[in-house]
């Protein structure tokens, strides 16, 4: 109970920060599980910043400030800017809670409702391991709330990354006693979240038939079922990854801008997962302020700055707690495996010994890892197929720029599989959980792109001016 409550206090937290950005539907089947994810990303990013800049411990006092600055916020702005009207999302009558045909979609709600109560089952009553510093599962979020703050500490804090590591401590710095089972239920109320809302996001713009495909393709992925179970950060990445591209795609086809502001604030919680989750969110940004530069100019721009310059905050505290190199590893792992990679070639032409440097391995593993074995399901045949049978419709119906987006992910995804950790990949112990947020994403918008397809294309849409600054 006392984790239900914080997660309430962290809801309340979300919505004032939608809110007071402007980016709350009015809709509370869409708000709710949008607050928790902004909310839990919000304590995370003020928490670890305060803990690495300031050098203060997150205790009760500080954890309660930072989750009322948002509602405080929203309450100031409020009164500066009366008579607000209601987003355009929540003053649509395209509201439409059943999918059709029922005989497809009934089957798929059905099986989406017993992997929800089998994951929830399963992970209420499995152990949450403590002891297991390199996966940091339960552990990176026990050190939050004690405040630690060695050396040894920060790494970890670190590996996990501030939303692991703080969200499931929200209840603990509060003034509950630790519980190990808070950080499963954190994890499994982010998959609820999830789930609502790309069911509640697609009933909402009348495609409910993309939401509850999408919850179907996410739940038909075996590996991301077991892993909410079994507290993997890969889980949280892949959950705040799939909600940034629901919007990314919405849109792209909407072409509203709050709709940009809620991606970027879902992708600034992806590069708060692990030290991965900020390599994984970069592309997706950069594909997202290049459409907003294109659809709406500098002035769509701008209106990120905020959740940009409080991601910077992020890096700061990161870089202050652990230092330049220790901040960027993989560019360090980068250069080295530039190196050996340069001083294997040399030696394989020497030897004529194909293979030596093992990539070729690498990528036969990574590339089975896709189509051959059962850890992402018929996944990447299903969206291999698509791409190539529907390409025509991915630019009629504003899936080219999130869709370069994920090209672009998983793309990096091979990269780090095949070239930078060949070594993971080999052994097989990474390769499968690296590939669980980019699938998350592959699965959103594949739902997009059948659903999208199964209807007639839409009238192309004119793009406005962008009126010249000049004076005349």
């Amino acid at each position: 109970m006392s984790f239900l409550f914080a997660a309430l206090l962290t809801c309340v937290s979300g919505l004032g920060l939608l809110r007071a950005l402007r980016l709350s539907t009015g809709r509370v089947a869409v708000d709710l599980p949008l607050a928790w994810l902004a909310g839990g990303a919000w304590f995370a990013a003020a928490a670890f910043s305060i803990r690495s800049l300031l050098g203060l411990r997150v205790n009760l006092p500080i954890a309660a400030a930072v989750l009322a600055v948002p509602v405080v916020a929203w309450g100031i702005l409020r009164r500066a800017r009366p008579g607000v009207a209601v987003p355009a999302a929540a003053a649509g009558d395209g509201v439409r809670w059943v999918p059709r045909p029922a005989w497809l979609f009934a089957p798929m709600a059905a099986w989406l409702v017993v992997v929800v109560a089998a994951v929830s089952l399963h992970a209420m009553s499995t152990p949450t391991h403590t002891d297991d510093g390199y996966r940091v599962r339960a552990y990176a979020p026990i050190l939050a709330a004690e405040g630690a703050w060695s050396g040894s500490a920060r790494d970890v804090l670190i590996m996990a990354g501030p939303i692991p590591s703080f969200v499931p401590a929200i209840a603990w710095v509060l003034g509950s006693p630790v519980d190990p089972f808070h950080v499963n239920v954190a994890i499994v109320l982010t998959f609820l979240a999830l789930l609502a809302l790309l069911v509640a996001l697609g009933s909402e713009r009348g495609r409910p038939e993309a939401g509850w495909g999408a919850g179907f393709a996410l739940t038909s992925v075996p590996l991301l079922a077991y892993h909410v179970t079994s507290t993997y950060s890969d889980a949280w990445l892949a959950m705040y990854l799939a909600a940034a591209f629901a919007y990314l795609v919405a849109y792209g086809q909407g072409h509203e801008p709050a709709d940009a502001g809620r991606a970027l604030l879902l992708l600034v919680g992806a590069a708060m997962v692990k030290r991965e989750g900020e390599l994984v969110a970069l592309p997706v940004i950069g594909v997202l302020l290049a459409q907003v530069w294109r659809m709406e100019g500098v002035r769509g721009l701008l209106r990120g700055a905020p959740l940009l310059a409080a991601y910077g905050v992020v890096v700061a505290a990161r870089i202050a707690a652990v230092g330049l190199p220790g901040a960027f590893p993989f560019l360090r792992a980068a250069a080295q495996r530039s190196s050996e990679v340069g001083r294997a070639a040399s030696e394989v032409a020497a030897v004529a010994s194909p293979g030596a440097s093992g990539e070729p391995a690498a990528g036969a593993l990574f590339a089975d890892a896709l189509f051959r074995e059962g850890n992402l399901g018929l996944l990447y045949w299903v969206l291999a197929l698509a791409v190539l049978a529907l390409l025509p419709r991915i630019r009629k119906d504003g899936l080219a720029w999130s869709g370069l987006a994920l090209g672009l992910v998983l793309a990096e995804t091979a990269a780090s599989a095949i070239w930078l950790y060949p070594q993971f990949t080999l052994d097989g112990s990474t390769v499968h959980r690296s590939l669980l947020p980019v699938s998350a994403a592959a699965a959103v918008w594949l739902a997009a792109l059948l659903v999208a397809a199964s209807r007639p294309a839409p009238a192309p849409v004119r793009r406005a001016r962008r009126r010249s600054s000049k004076v005349g």
